[in-house]
């Protein structure tokens, strides 16, 4: 029998149709409770008596099963069988489903299944962010199997289930087998050639590489759990932290090609070169970048990527080392394998550097950080080193609008050109002209642009009183969660005075640009 942990992560069937395992809701075990049943408390159900507490009900063992586990498979095709986490009967739940059409904007239409597993005439439109493949709980194995039950010696023969016509019933499928053992049925096959050896054993100290949006060129520091199937491992990752509120470590099963051993430590490096490549140590990762300016022998201004510029003490870089061929070495790159990597990183360095003698008269005066300006204006003698490095040709920023009713909005643009007067002509990526047959170009000035913020995932729930920023009318509007309802979302703003709703989708956590660094408000 299956025993739940106080506090442990499940989905659970409707309270009111207990018998429905079509619609799963988030939960967490308070407790077991006499004649094998458990008290839950849902994260998507809310009590009426008193309003808005989550829901705390008693349900059979059997309508409980553990919260399946995050996917690496998040495309789908015409057919494939899916959960939708979408509102249903109070609350969101993942609700089984059939996909019956690929759309744009990775969307998908969907038909939803009954109680029964028939595919009923309720569709809809879901965000692929908001989906999962369809697996079933038979028996304490997870069918289709997952990763970590593919083991090497244990050979699984299920398929993902078909798609549904209208008169089917859904059943589960089964492991077919040459041995049986109760009702869970597997065929084992036996090889005389030795297992190979893992390349990374538990307990070692890895890096993880993230392919995700806006990750491109970071690197993770995690330590390996377990190896897991063929060519796959868990890993606890070091500084980051499970979404579900329990402060516990992230771990995640990850594919060997996305690992690496932790590289050597470079001994007396006293200073960087332009143009060296290096690893960044910024938001809890290692993020591979180059050397646009040496500001001193503390500082220098880095690229990535993603072409964001940044400032960084040359205490959080280390040079950058590639894996290869099972040994690390140092990277050397010409210009033309560089600008293939991070962009035209020597138009980047002729923007960032172009004053050369402002740069040596502050090199030699070394003024008081309490005397430096913060921003330098294009063409300005009398300005600081910390200027506005992310403000050249071609960089994608966002503008501050301060016409009334829009104070608190910025807009996502490209920069077009640097004026003499300090400003800077912007291309909007989400406005257009009045006769709407252009994307709209204006002045804008170098304290109203800002880099575009790093990308945070934020698949918990947002608090009462948390900063966010909303998607709201083309732009970024700051705002205060005032209120909130399963994952809709009330959001007040203060230069405006209002208040609406909005989908946790449409929401980002509030960061400010402060002093050339990103701070999560």
């Amino acid at each position: 029998m299956l025993h739940f942990k106080k506090g442990e992560a499940v989905e659970a069937t409707h309270p009111k149709n207990p018998d429905n395992r079509n619609r799963l809701y988030p939960a967490s075990v308070l407790r077991a409770t006499n004649n094998n049943r458990l008290l839950l408390q849902y994260h998507t159900l809310f009590s009426d008596h008193p309003p808005n507490n989550p829901l705390r009900y008693s349900l059979p063992l059997s309508c409980v099963r553990p919260k399946l586990p995050d996917l690496l498979n998040p495309w789908f095709k015409v057919g494939d069988p899916v959960d939708a986490y979408c509102h249903s009967h109070g609350g969101a739940a993942w609700c089984s489903a059939t996909v019956d059409d690929i759309l744009e904007n990775s969307r998908y239409a969907v038909s939803f299944w009954d109680e029964k597993g028939n595919v009923n005439t309720e569709r809809a439109v879901i965000e692929q962010c908001r989906m999962r493949p369809h697996r079933e709980w038979v028996h304490g194995y997870w069918v289709p199997p997952l990763p970590s039950q593919m083991d090497n010696n244990i050979q699984y023969t299920s398929s993902k289930p078909k798609k549904l016509k209208a008169d089917e019933t859904y059943k589960p499928p089964e492991m077919v087998s040459m041995t049986n053992t109760g009702n869970l049925r597997f065929k084992i096959k036996y090889s005389r050639r030795p297992l190979k050896e893992s390349k990374f054993k538990k307990g070692r100290m890895v890096e993880v590489r993230d392919e995700d949006e806006g990750y491109k060129g970071a690197w993770f520091v995690a330590t390996i759990v377990s190896s897991v199937g063929k060519d796959m491992f868990l890993v606890e990752y070091r500084d980051l932290l499970a979404d579900d509120g329990t402060h516990q470590l992230l771990q995640e099963v990850v594919y060997e090609k996305f690992i690496r051993p932790c590289p050597p430590e470079v001994p007396s490096v006293s200073s960087f070169k332009q143009f060296q490549e290096v690893d960044a140590w910024y938001n809890d990762a290692w993020w591979e970048g180059v050397v646009l300016a040496v500001v001193n022998s503390s500082e220098c201004f880095v690229s990535f990527m993603h072409n964001d510029v940044l400032r960084f003490e040359s205490s959080k870089l280390r040079p950058h080392q590639d894996w290869f061929d099972g040994k690390w070495v140092m990277a050397s790159k010409g210009s033309r394998e560089l600008t293939k990597k991070f962009g035209d990183v020597m138009s980047k360095a002729k923007n960032l550097t172009g004053n050369k003698i402002i740069l040596k008269c502050l090199k030699s005066l070394e003024p008081e950080p309490e005397q430096m300006p913060r921003i330098l204006m294009s063409g300005s003698r009398n300005s600081s080193i910390q200027f506005a490095s992310h403000l050249y040709k071609g960089a994608k920023v966002e503008v501050r609008s301060d016409e009334e009713g829009y104070q608190g909005a910025w807009y996502t643009a490209i920069i077009v050109n640097s004026l003499q007067n300090g400003k800077y002509v912007v291309e909007y990526l989400t406005l257009k002209t009045n006769d709407l047959t252009e994307q709209l170009r204006e002045e804008a000035d170098a304290s109203d642009i800002r880099p575009v913020p790093p990308d945070i995932q934020h698949r918990h729930r947002y608090v009462l009183r948390e900063w966010v920023d909303a998607w709201y009318n083309d732009g970024w509007w700051k705002g205060q969660v005032c209120g909130f309802a399963c994952f809709r979302y009330s959001v007040y703003f203060w230069p405006t005075k209002e208040q609406l709703e909005f989908e946790h989708c449409h929401l980002r956590p509030h960061q400010e640009w402060i002093d050339g660094r990103w701070v999560h408000a």
